[in-house]
């Protein structure tokens, strides 16, 4: 006799910000490989760097609260060299002694660092984060690592899948800082928050969120990705009951204190198409610096203050703002609750899951040689081939 379909079973979806919404806006059917089926990356090296930078500035504000004012920057930052012990006598808020206690935290669970050149790179980073930013930033932490959520009505076109007329969203929140403008109006994070704030507001939250990344250009998604995740970080913060407003976001783009060569090219070619928001001042030791500089060449040393303007972004969370932001996140939930009642349906994955990824994302992923449209074939018109054996 016939059998009755099971459907697929009445539930509140939940889907994180970073987890859901920005791993499906990086690639969809990734996405769904990971995450939709529970498969961890056979290399999650991809992972490390940004857990990495993450948990360091979260053990140096940690360390810093607890003395304040005995510990004062700069920190040091010895690295204990690959698979090597860490010698006696190092200060608790070395840096170098701070990333060993999170290496070991990500060893466990089967981070690593894909090479030296790249662990060192992080290090380098981490350590001018927490001396650059660090004496501006931690004087404002309220709470670190902060966990919101809240439920939205499920789009209309989503609803028609079954699974509920409501979702929940969540995040987590990297910093949050409250702050009384008049008493912190001499701190230089809250001076470029105040170009968004609104001026009634003596008392606000600000929002800060790490990227383990360079900034991207102005016409990237990631730009409008990035904007749109603290946006939606502020609507769900402002739910809160007894909780200020949240006044501005404030996204910190961590590889601009110490820019690779890579980066540095990247960035020289965004100048030369206009898509760059932040550039050196005409005439400038910065602006020469960057102008002279030629792939291949050491980075030239650049100015705090412009590394600083490269790394610190503001996010503008105004009604409007905030408004279109969650519009756009509705607009994610229903492109994957479609793709996975389409592939309910068809029981074919590829089919109904959209391969967008960049040319880093594709390289990072292991699911590239079998993917219907990798970036090389989106971008040159031919797939790449198998990998060729040695020998």
């Amino acid at each position: 006799m016939p059998l009755n379909v099971r459907g697929i079973p009445f539930e509140v979806p939940s889907y994180s910000l970073t987890g859901d919404i920005l791993s499906y806006q990086r690639c969809g059917l990734q996405y769904r490989y990971y995450n939709g089926s529970s498969l961890p990356p056979s290399r999650p090296v991809q992972m490390w760097t940004g857990e990495f930078v993450h948990g360091v500035m979260e053990e140096a504000y940690r360390i810093w609260d607890l003395k304040r004012d005995q510990l004062p920057f700069p920190w040091s930052c010895e690295i204990t060299p690959w698979g090597k012990q860490a010698p006696p006598g190092r200060p608790e808020n070395d840096i170098g002694t701070l990333g060993d206690l999170v290496e070991a935290r990500l060893a466990a669970g089967g981070k690593i660092s894909r090479s030296d050149k790249a662990r060192m790179a992080a290090y380098r980073r981490a350590a001018a984060a927490v001396n650059e930013l660090g004496p501006h930033l931690f004087p404002l932490v309220t709470a670190a690592e902060e966990k919101i959520s809240g439920t939205r009505a499920m789009p209309p076109t989503a609803q028609r899948v079954g699974r509920g007329d409501r979702y929940e969203l969540t995040g987590v929140v990297d910093v949050i800082s409250s702050v009384r403008a008049r008493a912190h109006e001499g701190n230089e994070l809250v001076k470029l928050a105040s170009a968004v704030v609104d001026p009634g507001l003596e008392n606000f939250d600000l929002i800060v969120d790490y990227k383990a990344a360079r900034r991207p250009d102005q016409k990237s998604e990631y730009w409008t990705h990035h904007a749109w995740q603290v946006q939606t970080y502020a609507w769900l913060r402002n739910q809160a009951p007894g909780m200020a407003r949240v006044g501005a976001g404030i996204i910190v783009y961590v590889n601009e204190f110490a820019p690779s060569s890579s980066e540095l090219e990247e960035y020289v070619h965004e100048i030369r198409q206009g898509a760059a928001d932040v550039v050196p001042e005409p005439g400038s030791a910065d602006y020469y610096a960057i102008h002279r500089w030629q792939p291949g060449a050491a980075v030239p040393a650049l100015s705090l203050a412009f590394r600083m303007k490269r790394a610190i972004r503001v996010i503008d969370v105004t009604d409007a703002r905030i408004k279109d932001a969650v519009a756009a996140i509705d607009d994610v939930v229903t492109e994957i609750e479609a793709s996975a009642q389409a592939e309910f349906q068809s029981g074919s994955i590829p089919k109904h899951w959209k391969a967008c990824g960049d040319a880093a994302t594709c390289e990072a992923c292991d699911f590239k040689h079998t993917c219907p449209s990798p970036a090389q074939m989106r971008t040159t018109g031919k797939k790449a081939g198998p990998p060729v054996a040695p020998g």
